[in-house]
């Protein structure tokens, strides 16, 4: 007779094994789906089956997202039906469908493959095209393949092959395992700067880019490159002929050099100070190299040529009178005897004209024109061009800005000279 405890023991073990029976089947056949179905459908297209299966699993990024609830043959292929679960609601429908191997020997499942992030996501009836599809090679062609590739390899040759690998790494153990231990630390310092690697990689792109902005740059330096080596090339017997006689060329100028080390030091000392003195009146000397040329010029009109006889002329002209009158009081206030002096007399430093400017062109610094106040600029007779190298004048008459009634050099300070060079050219055009 059965005791009412062990009715007990065999209710609670029925329960328990119905528990575990429904665990099972919910969680490896999915008979909850019979109930209550979590899943949305997806079709892909396939050419060919490849091997894959009803109930295999669909897996997304290496995670199981469904299974393969079912394959139906058509004209084009198999259309292969994928149950997602619907809480894997962000694939993207630009995702390709790939038959794939666990292993060498595993079982073929479908891997999604997504190409973007972006929306539109698959979702119930969506489809996947038969060109973003793919299925593994069949098993045959591939031996059928890998027989052909053995065949056709030579055994005599193959066999030599062998052989001098076996002779090029005879004894060369310790070095290959040095090799690998070395290729082993160099991947754990990869994998330790891979953050580096990324952003070199991403700031590769600016360099590329700036690269392809400065193309036209890299072409002209690539075009003038090939010129000069075409140059070079076509002077190697003239460079030859430097590098045999530079020798020689080398001990001569060394010779120069010991022979002359003392001239040439004190000549180096002393252009020194030329330069500083040059470097001190840039403009001025940059005034001189753009305003003589033009000067040059101008003196060829001196000498022309005459049209009628084909001669060249010489054209002066002489001023007879003058006018201001010369200077003469002031010049006067101490006479010589020349009978009784004939001795070394001292020099008349109170000598100077002393008659008004309105009568005479009165000379010496008490007639030189002063400066109209502190922010007086001394007038501009013409600029320069440095771009085109042209020497434009003002429109305006710079002879009525200067006026000569004793001098120039307080009126226009240290760069007095140059109105000796601008004052002939200053109406010309």
């Amino acid at each position: 007779m059965i005791t009412r405890r062990t009715k007990i023991q065999l209710v609670i073990f029925a329960l328990i094994t119905m528990i575990g029976v429904s665990f099972v089947g919910a969680r490896y056949a999915r008979l909850d789906r019979l109930v209550f179905d979590k899943s949305y459908a997806v079709t892909a297209h396939f050419t060919e089956s490849g091997g894959i299966f009803t109930g295999a699993e669909v897996a997304y990024r290496g995670v199981t997202v469904g299974q393969v609830s079912d394959m139906r043959l058509t004209d084009r292929g198999v259309d292969v039906v994928l149950n997602i679960e619907k809480k894997y609601e962000d694939i993207p429908r630009r995702t390709k469908a790939v038959v794939a191997n666990r292993s060498a020997v595993g079982e073929q499942y479908v891997d999604l493959q997504p190409e973007t992030k972006q929306q539109p996501y698959l979702g119930d009836g969506s489809e996947i095209p038969n060109a973003m599809t793919r299925t593994p090679i069949e098993t045959t062609k591939l031996l059928t393949d890998l027989d052909t590739t053995v065949n056709s390899v030579n055994k005599k040759s193959l066999t030599t092959v062998v052989d001098e690998l076996g002779a090029a790494f005879k004894g060369t153990g310790p070095d290959l395992g040095r090799i690998v231990d070395t290729s082993d630390s160099f991947i754990r310092a990869a994998n330790d700067n891979f953050d580096i690697t990324t952003a070199l990689l991403e700031d590769s792109n600016t360099v590329l880019s700036t690269q392809i902005d400065k193309t036209s740059a890299i072409k002209s330096f690539s075009r003038d490159l090939a010129l000069f080596s075409t140059t070079v090339a076509n002077s190697d017997a003239d460079l030859r002929t430097v590098i045999e006689n530079g020798s020689a060329t080398a001990n001569q100028l060394r010779s120069f050099l010991e022979e002359n080390k003392v001239d040439l030091g004190q000549l180096i000392n002393n252009l020194v100070t030329t330069g500083e003195v040059t470097g001190r009146h840039l403009d001025g000397t940059e005034m001189i190299l753009v305003v003589y040329p033009y000067v040059v010029a101008g003196g060829y009109t001196v000498v022309a040529k005459d049209s009628s006889t084909g001669l060249y002329d010489a054209h002066f002209g002489l001023i007879l009178q003058q006018d201001p009158k010369v200077c003469k009081a002031g010049y006067t206030t101490r006479q010589r005897d020349p009978n009784s002096d004939r001795g070394d007399l001292p020099m008349n430093e109170d000598a100077r004209c002393t008659e008004p400017a309105s009568q005479s062109n009165a000379r010496g610094a008490q007639n030189t024109p002063r400066r109209a106040g502190p922010s007086y600029r001394a007038p501009v007779v013409g600029s320069y061009d440095r771009g085109t190298g042209k020497l434009k004048y003002t429109d305006r008459n710079p002879s009525g800005d200067v006026t000569y009634t004793g001098g120039a050099a307080a009126l226009m300070g240290e760069q007095s000279w140059k109105w000796l060079l601008m004052q002939p050219l200053a109406g010309q055009e």
